[in-house]
C-alpha cells in the first residue's frame, strides 16, 4: 500500500467518524454529508498530485542536466544545459500520473 493510498484512506476513515460521532444528534441529511466527504477526499488527491506534479517539476529541471553531463563523454556542462529541454509543470503532472497507473495497484 502505497503512503498516498494510506493517507487517503486515514482521512476518510477520520471523516467518517466525524458525521457518526454527533454526540447522539440523528442525522437525517447523511447524504449531503457524504456528498462533502467525497469533496474533501476528491479536493485532498488533487492536492497530493499537485505536490508530486511540482516535485517531479524541480527534480527534472533541475537534476537532469547534471545527470546528462555525468553520462556524457568528453561534452561540457554548458553545451548539454543549452541543448536540454525542460519539461512544463503539465507535463511533469501528468508523468507523474502515469508512473501512477503503471506502478499502483
Amino acid at each position: 500500500m502505497t503512503l498516498t493510498s494510506l493517507l487517503v484512506k486515514n482521512v476518510a476513515e477520520l471523516c467518517s467518524l466525524s458525521s457518526i460521532m454527533n454526540g447522539g444528534k440523528m442525522n437525517n441529511n447523511i447524504n449531503g454529508q457524504r456528498g462533502k466527504n467525497t469533496l474533501i477526499i476528491i479536493l485532498i488527491l488533487l492536492i497530493i498530485l499537485l505536490i508530486k506534479g511540482f516535485i517531479v517539476y524541480m527534480l527534472y529541471n533541475y537534476m537532469m542536466p547534471k545527470l546528462l553531463y555525468s553520462l556524457s563523454q568528453n561534452k561540457s556542462l554548458e553545451n548539454i544545459e543549452s541543448n536540454f529541454k525542460p519539461i512544463s509543470f503539465s507535463e511533469s503532472v501528468l508523468l507523474v500520473i502515469f508512473i501512477n497507473v503503471l506502478f499502483t495497484s
